[in-house]
């Protein structure tokens, strides 16, 4: 087998190249088929093939070192991804109508243009093909938001592209394989993930996105979709839906949305109120909501919201997990509110709405000069061209100030801004040093964030904290309760214990079970839950990533000194478990016999062992068997726990003895070590 890249001749069986390690098989882009290595045309529909440059010469050098620095880690996982397939409509037309020098600028400029939309997405191109490529969303990285960023940067490709394209997207999970140090990567799609992306885009009209049902699941409300003709995948039938625009939807939860209860935040409501209360006696006040992924915090700021309106003016802004790079973003959608400005307004539209609102509110002329200069609405004003970065960004900021100060001057306000955790740079100062008006000014500032993330104004006497807690058993079994219906009792019971008091988790969960969703890929936990977990995971180093794995292998809840016997890395495994309770991962119990840590949320745990591989899963468990039989402190009554391990291992017939045992002890009525799927076994 030759490789097409470097010629070099490679082992019939061969999947990567000996010589540069380029990948020898590819896909069509046109109908899915493999490719052989050194295809020029396809031999399932005769589609032109083209190689590509190795990853690592165009994915931005942001990107590249935050795969390589957890290559180790999330090499042999299974991730969910969306699939994006792209191509040129009718490109060997195009390139007979412009000649070989034209056709070849035209397609450089797609190509960087399209580079630049994945990329800002923080997508990767995985394969160029032909005049078309394929890129992933959510691996080798993932991303809770994976098909929201596809089709975000789909819609920028097709307005930016010179060219007619069509677009196609899937969601589904692959396997991430080998990467290597030029960022190729090895996967393997689980069903037709990428097949049915690719015969989407092949039956996309010209300028067109298309979307399986499956992506239109995840986005809905965020796009405008409309349903095109079924399209035949397989000898099956699919119903794929277009792309035609950007949806109303900014967040998950919204008002006007079909909503379970709100139950068990009473407290924390009162809490926020009293708040108001001091601020609109005309004494700000800075309050951050914080917990983890799912626990309420944007309900809540809902909730508050509709009890605030009739007391003072709310104005909210949202921080985007794409948009740490972008100067402003949630301050824009703040001005945006104040000045009314809607999402289709035209720019000078735009720039006219903020000047009209600056001189309603009395306020100088020049300041909407340097606000509309922020949105990049105009060309620069007389006397801003000579003025440095610096003085324009300290301008800037005074005009954002002055402009909310004005609008408390007419009634009290709530700025609300969420997901800190996300928050670009310049937003963060702007918000610090705003926060030192607000003793003297009717504003609230309200921020919401997750755990690891720590507001710069926190120890100033105006300012308090709320950590969201799990909800009580009775409030999340009424959640359950709302949406199943009270016909499964047994079924509610065992949601609500799963869910352990997350309401994200709890919906999530509820749906699955009513909607009886089939889950074909083996997954445990359902997609919507999985993304949000997974994303957290891969955020951690390569080192602390390899723990959880084997705390996850281990169970809900593991002892030191056996993590340590399975650990086999070449750090402190104790000082990884140790950074891993800091991020709230885990929970250490402190026992005077031994130590133990436990997982803080069972879910996480599921998805940190479903995202290995079966061939890592057997080795970890045949370690953990290994260690509990040679353990000093190896006791009889583990006789289950050993029976677990191996027959999760890739020698399955070591946990017929402990089998056995535990057998006989059953018979016999001897008291054996009880042990639960929720603490040991993923419920797969």
């Amino acid at each position: 087998m030759w490789c097409p890249g470097c010629r070099q001749e490679n082992p019939g069986e061969a999947r990567f190249c000996v010589h540069c390690g380029a990948r020898l098989n590819v896909v069509c882009a046109g109908c899915g088929v493999a490719l052989p290595p050194d295809a020029r045309f396809c031999p399932g529909c005769g589609r032109a093939v083209a190689m590509a440059p190795a990853p690592a010469g165009y994915t931005p050098r942001h990107i590249s070192e935050q795969i390589l620095a957890v290559r180790s880690a999330i090499e042999g996982e299974r991730k969910q991804v969306s699939v994006v397939f792209c191509d040129i409509v009718a490109s060997s037309a195009l390139a007979a109508e412009l000649g070989p020098e034209e056709f070849h600028l035209v397609i450089d400029r797609f190509f960087q243009a399209a580079l630049a939309e994945v990329h800002r997405y923080e997508g990767t191109v995985n394969q160029f093909l032909g005049d078309g490529f394929m890129a992933l969303f959510g691996a080798p990285i993932a991303h809770e938001d994976h098909a929201r960023r596809a089709v975000l940067a789909a819609l920028g490709i097709v307005a930016r592209a010179e060219v007619r394209i069509r677009i196609g997207i899937n969601s589904g999970l692959v396997v991430v394989g080998a990467i290597g140090d030029d960022l190729r990567v090895d996967y393997t799609a689980f069903g037709d993930t990428t097949v049915l992306a690719a015969r989407l885009q092949a039956a996309a009209p010209p300028g067109a996105v298309l979307v399986s049902q499956r992506t239109a699941g995840l986005v809905r409300g965020y796009f405008q979709l409309e349903e095109i003709a079924p399209v035949q995948v397989k000898e099956r039938t699919v119903r794929p839906l277009r792309v035609t625009g950007p949806g109303t939807r900014t967040a998950r939860i919204a008002a006007g949305d079909e909503l379970s209860p709100f139950t068990g935040r009473d407290r924390e409501l009162a809490e926020l109120q009293r708040v108001l209360e001091i601020v609109v006696d005309g004494e700000g006040q800075v309050v951050g909501l914080g917990g983890d992924p799912g626990l309420g915090k944007s309900r809540l700021a809902l909730e508050f919201r509709r009890l605030a309106e009739p007391h003072a003016a709310v104005l909210e802004g949202r921080c985007l997990s794409y948009g740490a790079s972008i100067a402003y973003l949630p301050l824009f959608e703040l001005v945006r509110n104040a000045c009314g400005i809607a999402a289709d307004d035209a720019p000078d539209r735009v720039g006219t709405k903020i000047e009209l609102r600056i001189k309603a509110l009395e306020l100088e002329v020049s300041l909407a000069h340097y606000l509309r200069h922020a949105f990049g609405v105009m060309a620069a004003a007389p006397g801003l061209a000579g003025l440095d970065p610096q003085a324009i960004r300290a301008r800037t900021f005074e005009a954002l100030r002055r402009l909310l100060v004005a609008q408390s001057g007419r009634r009290p306000l709530v700025v609300l801004v969420e997901d800190l955790h996300w928050i670009d740079q310049t937003s963060q100062e702007f918000l610090a040093e705003f926060t030192g008006e607000l003793p003297s000014v009717p504003i609230m500032l309200l921020v919401t964030y997750r755990p690891g993330y720590s507001p710069p104004w926190i120890g100033k006497s105006f300012t308090s904290q709320l950590a969201l807690r799990p909800l009580s058993a009775a409030a999340s079994e009424k959640i359950v309760a709302s949406i199943l219906g009270r016909g499964d009792l047994a079924a509610a019971a065992a949601i609500a214990e799963r869910g352990e008091g997350n309401p994200f988790f709890l919906e999530e969960l509820t749906r699955a079970t009513r909607d009886k969703v089939a889950d074909t890929e083996g997954a445990s936990v359902p997609a919507t839950v999985q993304q949000v977990l997974a994303a957290r995971i891969d955020r951690l180093s390569a080192d602390q990533k390899a723990a959880i794995q084997v705390a996850a292998v281990l169970g809900r809840e593991f002892s030191l000194d056996l993590a340590e016997e399975v650990w086999g890395g070449h750090v402190s495994l104790e000082a990884r478990l140790q950074e891993l309770k800091g991020l709230e991962f885990l929970r250490e119990r402190h026992d005077p016999a031994e130590r133990t840590f436990v997982f803080k949320h069972a879910l996480t745990r599921e998805v940190a062992y479903d995202g290995m591989l079966q061939a890592r899963r057997r080795e970890l468990h045949g370690r953990a068997g290994a260690a509990l039989e040679h353990s000093q402190a190896y006791r009889f009554e583990h006789c289950e726990l050993l029976a677990y391990h191996y027959s999760r291992s890739a020698d399955p017939a070591r946990a017929i003895p402990h089998l056995t045992i535990a057998g006989d002890r059953a018979r016999t009525g001897t008291p054996t070590r009880r042990l639960s799927l929720s603490t040991v076994a993923p419920s797969n």
